[in-house]
């Protein structure tokens, strides 16, 4: 028995060392944003809200140990988000609104990713990992108006840019020697800029259009789960 258990752990400490290739996904990861969004619009109004959303993503990566503890790596993320909220302008006019974003985006960037352990490594390592992307994608906005007759329209959004710095605590749990399941802990900071244009019809049968610039800066505390291969 123990040496099993000492060929097993000799495996795993072949797996983590110089040169190997790490390559995995996260296999579901969910997120609970709040923060403050800011919207200009083309005539002249603007609208602050606190917003809270809801998000689901796929991030596949490849990375390579650099030391016998430290990964450097890319990672594709593809994700889901659905935002919604209560809107109060805060220029002086009273038009509260209800509106419903949902976009699909896609992200690059690099990340570092630490594995805690002396000598031996055992079947479940610690890890800390930070993460940085940068990406695009499109998606539509919903706003019922109740200010104006629960006027109604129905936008696209334009010319996304994303960003996004987060950084996790983690554990990975070796089901092989080969192959790792990891569930972590995060925080992560999320910039996103988009225009919005958009046409609607009063109910007085006067029909308009305009456009809005958004930008909405949010914080939030990420749960996800993965995998990853230990390629030597």
């Amino acid at each position: 028995m123990l040496a099993i258990c000492f060929t097993g752990l000799t495996s795993l400490k072949a797996q983590l060392a110089k040169g190997n290739l790490f390559v995995g996904s996260t296999i579901g990861s969910t997120a609970y944003n709040w923060g403050t969004n800011t919207y200009l619009y083309s005539a002249g109004n603007t609208q602050k809200l606190d917003s809270k959303q809801f998000a689901i993503d796929l991030t596949p990566s490849l990375g390579v140990f650099v030391t016998n503890h430290l990964v450097f790596g890319g990672s594709l993320d593809v994700g889901y988000s659905h935002n919604k909220s209560d809107v109060t302008n805060t220029d002086g006019s009273v038009v509260p609104t209800q509106t419903t974003i949902n976009n699909s985006t896609y992200s690059i960037g690099p990340f570092l990713r630490y594995y805690f352990y002396n000598s031996t490594p055992s079947k479940t390592l610690l890890y800390v990992e930070g993460r940085a992307t940068v990406g695009s994608g499109s998606g539509s906005t919903n706003e019922l108006d109740s200010n104006t007759g629960n006027t109604t329209y129905t936008a696209t959004d334009n010319n996304v840019f994303l960003f996004t710095a987060a950084g996790s605590l983690g554990v990975t749990h070796f089901i092989t020697k080969n192959i790792g399941l990891d569930v972590a802990l995060g925080y992560s900071y999320d910039y996103e800029k988009y225009t919005t244009d958009f046409t609607f019809d009063p109910n007085s049968g006067n029909s308009s259009s305009g456009s809005k610039k958004a930008t909405l800066p949010q914080s939030g505390i990420t749960l996800f789960a993965g995998f990853h291969f230990f390629l030597p």
